[in-house]
């Protein structure tokens, strides 16, 4: 392979490799120029901005991978019933890097104004917007009721976050951990949670 693309995409991954491990403030140039078996002047040619460009790269191509994913989803067949589903599948498979999406949220305070604006815009363009389109066609529809579509769309995104499988490095030894439902049913009763709540059927009291 040309070095150039190679060096490019090595440090890279070696950056989103150790934000997740270590947080923004935990990762420095040195190390990675180490890892990739670069001199640290060459880091600076393929990111002149230094730790903030080479931050921005990892953080848009983190934005752009997950939004591929959901627009998949969203282009399932059917209803809104349907679409919710594929999304909510996305979450229990692991799709998503949970860790690394963290590690970008919070690193985005250690950025100047500029930075953290685009990123944060990026992240509800591609991740946001489409799920909040979801909702209020949705809501004009009729298949749900009268409510803020981007609160809707936050609620459920959050629902669904908690069908992501559980980290390996829990402190809970994984023999005194609560058998896991099927993904498949534990998807279905998250949709059907957020479509019809949690209390009972009947007239409410």
């Amino acid at each position: 392979m040309p070095r150039q693309p190679d060096t490019r995409d090595r440090a890279r991954h070696e950056f989103a490799r150790l934000l997740t491990e270590r947080g923004y403030l935990g990762v420095s140039l040195d190390e990675i120029a180490k890892v990739v078996d670069v001199k640290k002047a060459s880091l600076y040619h393929h990111f002149p901005g230094g730790k903030p460009a080479l931050f921005m790269e990892v953080a848009h191509r983190y934005v752009e991978e997950t939004a591929a994913v959901l627009h998949e989803a969203l282009r399932t067949e059917g209803g809104l019933r349907e679409k919710l589903l594929a999304v909510a599948g996305t979450y229990a498979r692991g799709t998503y890097d949970s860790a690394l999406g963290d590690q970008i949220y919070y690193a985005t305070r250690h950025l100047d104004e500029e930075r953290r604006t685009e990123i944060s815009r990026a992240y509800v363009r591609a991740l946001i917007e489409p799920v909040t389109e979801l909702m209020a066609g949705a809501v004009g529809s009729g298949e749900l009721r009268e409510a803020e579509p981007g609160f809707l769309a936050m609620a459920f995104m959050e629902l669904a976050g908690t069908l992501q499988p559980m980290p390996g490095e829990l402190a809970t030894p994984p023999q005194e951990r609560p058998a896991p439902s099927p993904a498949d049913r534990r998807v279905r009763e998250v949709v059907d949670l957020f479509l019809h709540g949690a209390a009972p059927d009947g007239p409410a009291a």
